[in-house]
């Protein structure tokens, strides 16, 4: 049983992680003042996949992330530093 525990927790943190990855995109993209097509434009993506992302029906996947930061002017650090120390627990 132990092991489902586990795996529920990850899911739980995963699903915490999504919601700071989707709030930390906003915030950088408010902080670089620019719009969504522009962030797409940057990223290779539509404006709709930005929009999808912003409103959390779509997860940034983890070999995105590398792109994401590079998009937005941020390190990795910073984004993940937004996750509350639970969450950057299960990161580490």
């Amino acid at each position: 049983m132990q092991v489902g525990h586990e795996f529920a927790d990850a899911d739980r943190m995963s699903d915490r992680f999504a919601v700071v990855l989707k709030e930390a995109v906003c915030a950088e993209r408010g902080r670089l003042n620019i719009t969504q097509q522009a962030l797409a434009d940057r990223m290779g993506w539509s404006r709709g996949q930005v929009t999808c992302v912003e409103s959390g029906a779509r997860r940034i996947h983890a070999h995105e992330l590398p792109d994401l930061c590079r998009a937005l002017e941020v390190r990795l650090s910073d984004l993940i530093g937004r996750a509350s120390p639970e969450d950057r627990y299960w990161l580490s």
